[in-house]
């Protein structure tokens, strides 16, 4: 099997910022109530919640893929104007034309016009390698298994190199080992600097990833924090128990209300011991969910090989 490498430059990651997010049904039911999260660079974001919590909605809301109806959006301080890629769900690429003829297509259509010919096919061979289809770059799209076309759609995004990359429920009919597989690619692209969110219904999609934000039944933030720390506010043992304990409250603003008082009680007392006159050194340290750490040293990609040479041989 050829050995694959990453040629892409790293890209340039983005800061998303939501600030009491609120999106309504038609019928005027809320969907999203009043949601402030930030996903910083270089990290991979998993959003979780019953069914019909807003997961979606909230994924299309930071992606400006939909207008919020209440709060702000913002990409790197403004409004969602660059490169965003996202996955939706159900896959929209050509299926009938072979892999790389239908990435050439997506690339003429996305690249800047001026593009020579040369560069499109180098881009589309670099993404190809990058998620390891290069071997299959000749297999029409409907002939690939299920997890090769959720990559080669995700492959079609790539190609602009997009700063922050939205999936929704990138796994979801995947076979665990091809699920798993997925989700190191996504990690990889984090590594490099994209900042990754996505939905899932998978909770072993969720310990593979660097925080996960827990929304209510009636679209509330219940937590924001990373996997263990969620298990240990929810109280349990394992994250498939959180929703449990969320179904288990009658009244939905429980969790969101406890989230609250510890974050706002949790940023006070940093506040009460913090010395005034004494110059903070270093860089400023990020603040989540309670949390207050140092902001993420930027993790570089491996330097050989791709994350999906192991299941390009499984077909």
């Amino acid at each position: 099997m050829t050995t694959e490498r990453l040629v892409s430059p790293p890209r340039p990651g983005v800061r998303v910022t939501a600030v009491g997010l609120g999106q309504a049904a038609p019928d005027g039911r809320r969907i999203l109530d009043d949601i402030s999260l930030t996903v910083e660079p270089g990290e991979l974001v998993a959003v979780i919640g019953a069914s019909g919590a807003g997961k979606t909605t909230l994924l299309e809301t930071l992606a400006g893929v939909r207008g919020p109806a209440a709060g702000t959006v913002s990409h790197d301080g403004v409004a969602p104007a660059g490169v965003v890629g996202f996955v939706p769900q159900d896959d929209i690429i050509h299926r009938e034309l072979p892999l790389r003829r239908t990435l050439r297509h997506a690339a003429r259509l996305r690249l800047p016009s001026a593009t020579p010919p040369v560069e499109v096919a180098r881009r589309v061979d670099e993404v190809l390698g990058e998620l390891g289809l290069t071997e299959r770059h000749g297999v029409p799209v409907v002939r690939l298994s299920g997890g090769e076309r959720k990559r080669a759609s995700i492959a079609v995004e790539l190609l602009t190199r997009p700063g922050v990359l939205f999936l929704d429920e990138p796994t979801s009919g995947l076979d665990p080992a091809i699920a798993v597989d997925l989700l190191r690619a996504l990690r990889s692209l984090a590594d490099g600097g994209a900042t990754v969110v996505l939905t899932t219904h998978q909770i072993t999609d969720v310990d593979r990833c660097d925080r996960v934000v827990v929304l209510t039944r009636d679209g509330r933030l219940a937590f924001v924090g990373a996997p263990a720390a969620a298990r240990d506010f929810f109280g349990v043992r394992t994250l498939a128990e959180v929703y449990l304990r969320l179904d288990a409250e009658e009244d939905p603003a429980t969790w969101p209300d406890r989230f609250t008082a510890r974050d706002g009680g949790t940023r006070s007392r940093r506040r009460a011991v913090a010395a005034p006159d004494r110059p903070a050194l270093g860089h400023p340290a990020r603040c989540d969910s309670g949390r207050c750490s140092p902001p993420a040293t930027p993790r570089s990609s491996p330097a050989t090989g791709s994350p999906w040479r192991s299941c390009s041989a499984r077909r």
